[in-house]
């Protein structure tokens, strides 16, 4: 599963109320020209340090106060960025400019209310003038966002805000998972809502604390809602009774793919995993009851898959197991 990577860079201290003293704010083509293309030089910059892992590139773009207090989990995080969210590419997902009359205030900007995909930014404004660039390397599946947030020292824009965080696997955000596992709930397919709001819950804060999507406590609520009720129903390790070797269900979750999310069953087996017969016998009974206890986990999906082990894993240990794909459909 892809790690969310999220990084704050802030000078800040406790924020104050929404906007106040705000001389205006501005979006994307409604921003002057001349200032845009000024930040898309920086951006431009930025972007390429992180896909070259050029932490000294990025330290240039920061305030300077903010130099002095990144430690070497920034650096790593900056270096581990062009492995998993390599291109060659960036989109601007939205850009803001925020004037605002004094320093140390609150910032809160809307995204498009109609929207499913719509949210919230809110920091604390270390300058009066404040530009906000949401940035996306493009060409990518599991899309990476880039929060950067620029203040305006001087003549100099600096970044005083720097945040990275997972906006999408396979294309499909936060709410978009939601709404499948919505949609996953109510044919009471509740194994599948418990793996869209999982997944959905992993894109959730793609710009930690300074990025909220509107939905979000439907969504954090949605999650606590349908876990609980999978555990009260679902409780884990399962012996599946009706199969005479008595294999035990122990975790159930989206495995990824070159194609997308299935579902991954693992359970113990008593057969050896070298015995690959028997386990294939055993494994044609235990899909019979999965489909049983787990309605819609066979449904809607190309595949389910399973692993048998011998022992339990706990993490640490390399235990050796076997896998069964259940094609269900080509």
């Amino acid at each position: 599963m892809i790690k969310k990577i999220s990084l704050i860079i802030l000078i800040a201290l406790a924020l104050q109320s929404c906007n106040l003293g705000t001389s205006g704010s501005w979006q994307n083509d409604h921003i002057e020209k001349e200032k845009r293309e000024e930040i898309k030089l920086l951006n431009d910059r930025l972007f390429k340090a992180l896909m070259s892992g050029n932490t000294e590139g990025i330290k240039r773009l920061m305030a300077p106060e903010l130099v002095e207090k990144v430690d070497s989990n920034f650096y790593n995080s900056i270096k581990n960025i062009n492995t998993s969210f390599n291109s060659k590419s960036y989109k601007i997902v939205d850009e803001y400019n925020v004037v605002n009359s004094t320093t140390g205030l609150s910032n809160t900007l809307m995204s498009d209310a109609s929207a499913d995909n719509g949210y919230i930014i809110n920091y604390k404004a270390m300058n009066k003038d404040m530009y906000v660039s949401l940035l996306m390397p493009t060409g990518l599946d599991n899309e990476l966002l880039v929060t950067a947030i620029y203040g305006k020292y001087g003549d100099e824009w600096k970044i005083n805000i720097l945040q990275f965080g997972q906006y999408s696997l396979f294309k499909k955000t936060a709410p978009d998972y939601y709404k499948l596992a919505q949609e996953s709930y109510n044919k009471s397919y509740l194994i599948d809502a418990v793996n869209y709001i999982s997944l959905a819950n992993q894109c959730l804060r793609p710009g930690n604390e300074n990025f909220k999507y509107k939905k979000e406590k439907e969504i954090t609520d949605f999650y606590t809602k349908v876990l609980n009720e999978a555990n009260t129903n679902f409780a884990l390790p399962m012996t599946l009774e009706n199969i005479d070797t008595k294999p035990k269900i122990f975790k159930i979750f989206p495995q990824i793919t070159n194609e997308g999310f299935f579902p991954m069953v693992y359970y113990l087996s008593s057969i050896n995993v070298k015995n690959v017969k028997a386990l294939k016998d055993e494994n044609d009974k235990v899909k019979v009851e999965v489909s049983k206890l787990f309605k819609g986990i066979d449904k809607d999906k190309k595949n389910v898959f399973y692993w048998a082990f011998n022992e339990m894993p706990d993490g640490v240990k390399l235990v050796e197991h076997y896998g069964f794909i259940d094609k269900l459909q080509e």
